[in-house]
This record gives C-alpha cells, sequence and structure tokens, in this order.
C-alpha cells in the first residue's frame, strides 16, 4: 500500500538513557563508575530520608566513588520557590559531579531546577519560562521515580509554585531534562493505593492528550498508543494487587513512553483544569486530571474521528470519553468536583484560570470560557463508570 508522506514535524526528546531494571537503584554505582563521578550527592523525598531506599543508594554510590553521599531530603508538597532554593544551595555545598533524584514528581521537578541554579546566576523565579536558554550544568544527572505517573524522568519541563502565591511557574529547557532515566519499579510496590490510583491516572491522561494534541503526530503518537496499551492491562492490576511485579513494571514504562510523547506534543484541557484547582484548591495533580479527562474527553468526542475509534478500541469501550471514566471508577477516583471547589464563585475562578492555559490551544477542538464553564459544571456529577452526561 503507497503512503502518502507525513505532515511536516518537530520532535523534542533531549534524554540519553531510559534503563528499567527490577532492582535498578543497584545500578547507581555502575552509571557513576562508567562516567567517572567521584562526588555524588542524593536528593530524596523526604518520606525516604532517614529511610531503606536513601541508605541503600548512598552506600551503592559510597562503594562506586569512594565519598559519602550527602542526603538533601525535598519536602513532601508541590516544589515552591523557597523549597528549590534550599536544595540549590545544598548541592552548591557539595559541589556534586553527579546528582541523583529519587521520588516522585515533586523531587525530581525540585532536582531539576535546583541543579539549573548551580551553572545559571539569579533567583528561581528568574529562570523560569518555556525555552529558556540556560548554561548547562556539567553534573551527570539522573532520575529514580519512585511513583509510576509524572515522567518527569524524561521531560524537559518543571512546575513550582511562588511561595507564598498562588502563583505558577513554569520551567522548561532541554538542559534541564536528566541524562539517565532510572526506572526500578520495586520502589513503587511501597505507594499507598490512592497514590498509585493518582498518579496512574496523571499517566493516563498524559498519554491520551498527547494522543490528541494539536502538536501529535508520527513521532509522539506510538508512544502514546503503547502507553495506552499498556496502562489498559496493567494500572487497574497495580492499584487493586500492589504486589504484581509486572503490572508495577509495565505502568512505570507507560509514564515514561507518555512523558516521552508529551514534552513534544504538549497536552490540553485536562491538565488546563488541573493546574488551577492544584493552585487554588490544593487538589493532588493526579486527582485534578481524573476530576477532568472523562468530561473533556466527552467535549472532544466530535473532534477525535479514528483517533477516539482508537482510544476506545484499547479500553474495549463504545468511545474515549466512557474509557477515561471506565478506568477512573475502577481507580476509585469517580468524585465530584463540589469535594474540593466549594460553590460558584470557585468554579468561575478556576474556568478563568484555565482558559489563561498555554494547553488549551492544543486541544483538539476549541473551547471558549462558557465550554470551560459547562465542563467544570459537568464535572460536579460521579459517571459510575458510564459515559458522561455532558453535550455541549
Amino acid at each position: 500500500m503507497t503512503q502518502t508522506a507525513p505532515a511536516d514535524f518537530v520532535f523534542f526528546h533531549s534524554s540519553r538513557r531510559v534503563v528499567c531494571a527490577w532492582n535498578g537503584l543497584e545500578r547507581l554505582g555502575a552509571l557513576a563508575e562508567e562516567h567517572g563521578c567521584r562526588r555524588p550527592a542524593l536528593l530524596v523525598d523526604a518520606f525516604f530520608a532517614g529511610g531503606d531506599i536513601a541508605a541503600r543508594a548512598a552506600s551503592v554510590l559510597a562503594k562506586a566513588t569512594g565519598t559519602a553521599s550527602p542526603v538533601i531530603p525535598v519536602p513532601a508538597h508541590e516544589p515552591d520557590t523557597d523549597s528549590i532554593a534550599k536544595a540549590a544551595e545544598a548541592l552548591a555545598s557539595a559541589k556534586p559531579d553527579l546528582i541523583v533524584a529519587i521520588g516522585g514528581g515533586s523531587t525530581m521537578d525540585t532536582a531539576k531546577v535546583a541543579r539549573m541554579l548551580l551553572s545559571n546566576p539569579g533567583t528561581v523565579e528568574a529562570i523560569s519560562g518555556f525555552g529558556k536558554k540556560l548554561a548547562p550544568h556539567a553534573s551527570l544527572f539522573v532520575c529514580v521515580p519512585t511513583t509510576a505517573g509524572t515522567g518527569s524522568e524524561v521531560s524537559e519541563s518543571a512546575i513550582a509554585s511562588k511561595s507564598g502565591s498562588d502563583v505558577k511557574l513554569i520551567f522548561r529547557s532541554q538542559e534541564m531534562t536528566p541524562q539517565i532515566a532510572l526506572l526500578d519499579a520495586s520502589l513503587t510496590v511501597s505507594c499507598p493505593a490512592k497514590v498509585t490510583a493518582q498518579s496512574g491516572y496523571d499517566a493516563l491522561t498524559h498519554a491520551v492528550e498527547a494522543y490528541i494534541s494539536k502538536m501529535s503526530g508520527v513521532m509522539t503518537d506510538p508512544f502514546a498508543v503503547e502507553s495506552m496499551r499498556l496502562l489498559a492491562g496493567s494500572l487497574v492490576r497495580a492499584y487493586r494487587e500492589p504486589q504484581d511485579r509486572e503490572a508495577r513494571t509495565w505502568c512505570l514504562v507507560a509514564s515514561c513512553q507518555a512523558a516521552i510523547a508529551f514534552n513534544s506534543a504538549n497536552l490540553g484541557l485536562a491538565h488546563a483544569f488541573a493546574a488551577p484547582l492544584g493552585a487554588l484548591h490544593h487538589v493532588a495533580h493526579g486527582l485534578g486530571n481524573a476530576l477532568a479527562l472523562p468530561v473533556v474527553t466527552a467535549f472532544n468526542q466530535p473532534a477525535l474521528g479514528r483517533k477516539g475509534e482508537t482510544i476506545a478500541a484499547i479500553f474495549g469501550t463504545r468511545d474515549a470519553a466512557t474509557a477515561m471514566s471506565k478506568v477512573r471508577h475502577a481507580l476509585d477516583l469517580d468524585l465530584s468536583v463540589d469535594l474540593y471547589v466549594p460553590d460558584g464563585d470557585a468554579r468561575e475562578k478556576v474556568a478563568q484560570a484555565a482558559s489563561r492555559s498555554g494547553q488549551v490551544r492544543m486541544n483538539p477542538r476549541l473551547a471558549d470560557i462558557d465550554d470551560l464553564r459547562a465542563m467544570l459544571e459537568a464535572m460536579r456529577k460521579p459517571t459510575g463508570g458510564e459515559t458522561p452526561a455532558f453535550v455541549r
């Protein structure tokens, strides 16, 4: 069959290597030796500080480098300018040639920005923005995710709050990307069920929105489709059977694939909603996506065409919106936005904030402020795993 030439495209991907291995944390020493590193530093989620994971990583690196690694705890809350500045100060004191970040998206995003402050003068806020020409830092940068969701280990962006405000700062530069992503699914087994569900739905949202984005294309679609396929077979299993090694591994791989896709294709309306839900009402990012995605997909349905059919086929449902609803319900995330956004005035503020998101223009169907209001209204009613009752 003769195929037409693909449309013109630009594909962004700046990771150098992805290593996937059960108990892969033990490979940190070999990576340090391979690159001749002698001054390692560890940034870890505060939950792990003083625990087995941090101790194992520090021990492996000490044997390989002959140097004790400072262990820098990162607060459990989402990154803000204060916590990033403190992490950068600790890193500067260590003068590391190897930086390893172990944790969820907050830890990895903190490490990304803090590392850039070592080679770029100014404050955290000063280096924020899209496509900044940031000076590289000479250290080897390795990220080890402990949740399967954000994909921060292979993306060139990070998000942080401006301390003392509801302002979200976005950072994006290829110099921020970890050179090595180390996927060790054994580290995700201890995740609380709620974290598995919310982070997994975040990964699903990344895959779906990257697949249907206006910036999607021949390079990103295979990553997004395979991510959805893997999540369809493993996410609910990992949630219900946390010791399932196969499901845990595939979720982590799927999260990584989805991030490779969205790093280039961008995202859509679910993320436009999730950001203000987090900033204004402290809704966890994955939960914010879960509140939004089924209704957003129902809104997008007329514009999805064959891609909508592909999504439905992967999840075994009649349409893409029902697929997103079905997965959400199975993960016990089928909740009303009213639990977090108290009234109409608060919903209006979320709608207005969402309308200013750069992700709106990436969405396959153009949405105006009235559309966003209607979607928020529809999010007030759980779906029970069925097709969202939304038509506009």
